[in-house]
């Protein structure tokens, strides 16, 4: 399902909320986030499918179907947790190279050894994502998969704009806060539920159940589709494009281009 762009959002009410989710998340993205990705890895697959009922796979292979890729193409993948995206990118397009980066040693560690059961090899930096440490427009496509609403954006987006290639293409999925407010009480709702069970079925540690609340209002504070796609041309991209999957908006796939 297609959508507009329109938005009522500016530069300074985009600057606002994103203080605002620093001041409500900052301790717990510098202190409980990384203690659950050392602890999720070994589950990470499946505790999406279960928590997704069954829709994770299909909404990360919605995701890589949308990524337009040409041989010798670099390809930056931003968050790369535990490579599912970037190993299903080299096997769409064997001819590519891609980088991950990622604060998370451990998650990147699965990852590493995921690829190598696949025979393919993916280059792996751990770095704070904020400031990605590569050079200016160094990158024909980057993406960016289930993660973007635990980082501050007005910090991310830059950085990803600024090493992408003049012409090259940024795609973004993640949980989004769906448009509808009762489909955004429902799903809310759903997702306590489903973290829990989650957490349950596959032993969680104490500060992954522990951090439950947290997922569910960080969806809760962040940004309908239509939302994020006058952001992406706040930021200076053009022809952005939007798609939600299922459920309203709950999952929504962008695409961006860097002008030449």
């Amino acid at each position: 399902m297609e959508y507009s762009s329109d938005s009522s959002i500016t530069w300074g009410s985009f600057e606002q909320r994103e203080q605002h989710r620093l001041s409500l998340f900052a301790q717990t993205w510098s202190q409980c986030v990384p203690k659950v990705f050392e602890d999720v890895p070994r589950y990470y697959r499946p505790g999406n499918i279960v928590a997704s009922l069954g829709l994770w796979e299909l909404w990360v292979w919605q995701f890589v179907r949308t990524v337009d890729l040409q041989p010798q193409y670099k390809v930056l993948d931003v968050c790369a947790g535990t490579n599912s995206v970037g190993i299903r990118l080299l096997k769409k397009q064997p001819d590519i190279s891609v980088t991950a980066v990622d604060r998370s040693k451990e998650m990147q560690e699965h990852g590493a050894k995921d690829a190598a059961k696949a025979g393919l090899h993916i280059d792996s930096v751990i770095h704070d994502v904020t400031t990605l440490p590569f050079p200016d427009n160094s990158f024909d496509v980057i993406t960016l998969q289930a993660a973007s609403r635990h980082l501050q954006l007005d910090k991310v987006l830059p950085e990803i704009h600024r090493v992408l290639k003049p012409g090259g293409w940024f795609y973004h999925c993640d949980m989004l806060k769906p448009t509808n407010r009762f489909l955004e009480w429902f799903y809310l709702r759903y997702l306590r539920v489903s973290l829990a069970l989650t957490a349950l079925i596959f032993g969680s540690s104490e500060a992954s159940r522990s951090c439950g609340g947290y997922f569910v209002e960080a969806i809760h504070h962040f940004y309908t589709p239509e939302e994020l796609s006058s952001i992406l041309k706040l930021i200076g991209f053009k022809q952005v494009e939007g798609k939600k999957s299922i459920w309203g908006g709950m999952v929504g796939f962008h695409r961006a281009q860097k002008p030449e």
